[in-house]
């Protein structure tokens, strides 16, 4: 089934003025206060990652972005971030991400998956050949980027040219597959599911195609669904109707990593932590260089309160993200 984002109920009469400025109030206390979540959201399908996040600025109207798109069609994880989280999106969206995918071999779709046009190639398969080509998708592999892709070229999206039937020669990039593994063959519905854990830009349903291209009879992903990035798992994610301005604020920022809405320095703790003096959050705060820290990046602390991300040599690593707001 497919689905949108309830709508705005009617507005306010005269009757309801008093409890809307009391809501406008409290929402803008709440931007006020810093606050600073990661919430963890299972993503239904039909719902664009977008559609997720404009659900979640009818709670908070201050800044709001998430961490890793998924296709329309797709379900599971996404990372919707809230405050001063939406500064460490770069880095969630650097996290492996694992997801749950069904081929659908002896057809292909214009879009690599459900929503785009089916054709029937008749074309079948077995568990042996599927085996012998899956190694080929292990490892670090060069991946054309899909022409329904968000992608710039020249300019432009590329989904929006292809919605013009444009033809369009796509970039190529290395992406990074740390595990592929079936799980499952069914040969009279020539369906296979697969686990895969991938890096950053790998587009799982193009794996999908590509490997009922190397079998010959054509492939496409009919379901995907992300279950974990990183160490957050969708077990732990909420429907995007829970985002409210009142799950927010009772959800603390001394959320713990195991529920889906989490303090901002819970989100971090996978760094290293590093911990400074008075004097040397002050400079932390002010951006400058720091010496002393670990190898890589880290994250800077002082007096139990989180200041900044740094990266670089202990004899010299520079900021990469300093919070205006120390978050505890």
């Amino acid at each position: 089934m497919t689905g949108r984002p309830p709508g705005d109920a009617a507005g306010p009469d005269a009757s309801s003025s008093g409890a809307a400025k009391a809501t406008k109030a409290a929402t803008a206390d709440l931007r006020a206060s810093g606050i600073s979540r990661i919430v963890l959201v299972d993503k239904p399908e039909g719902w664009t990652s977008y559609d997720v996040v404009r659900r979640a600025k009818s709670a908070y109207r201050g800044k709001i972005g998430h961490a890793g798109t998924l296709d329309p069609f797709a379900t599971g994880l996404l990372l919707v971030l809230f405050g001063q989280a939406t500064r460490v999106s770069s880095l969630m969206m650097d996290l492996p991400k694992q997801y749950e995918v069904t081929v659908q071999f002896g057809a292909v779709s214009s879009t690599g998956d459900p929503t785009g046009d089916l054709s029937l190639t008749g074309g079948r398969t077995d568990m042996s050949s599927i085996l012998r080509v899956l190694d080929r998708f292990r490892g670090e592999i060069q991946q054309k980027v899909p022409l329904t892709s968000a992608v710039k070229v020249d300019g432009e999206r590329l989904y929006r040219k292809a919605h013009r039937g444009e033809t369009v020669d796509t970039p190529e990039r290395t992406v990074m597959v740390y595990g592929l593994d079936a799980v499952r063959f069914d040969a009279d519905t020539q369906r296979l599911d697969l686990l895969a854990l991938t890096g950053k830009g790998t587009y799982v349903r193009r794996i999908a195609e590509e490997i009922g291209e190397i079998l010959g009879v054509g492939a496409y992903a009919a379901t995907l669904r992300r279950t974990k990035i990183g160490r957050f798992r969708v077990d732990r994610a909420v429907k995007p109707e829970v985002l409210s301005r009142e799950f927010l604020e009772q959800s603390g920022d001394r959320a713990t990593p195991s529920g889906a809405c989490i303090a901002l320095s819970e989100g971090v703790s996978h760094l290293p932590a590093f911990e400074v003096d008075a004097p040397t959050a002050t400079r932390v705060s002010h951006g400058n260089d720091l010496t002393g820290g670990p190898d890589g990046l880290f994250s800077v602390h002082s007096g139990g309160r989180l200041l900044a991300l740094y990266e670089g040599p202990p004899t010299r690593a520079r900021p990469r993200v300093v919070f205006p707001v120390p978050e505890e």
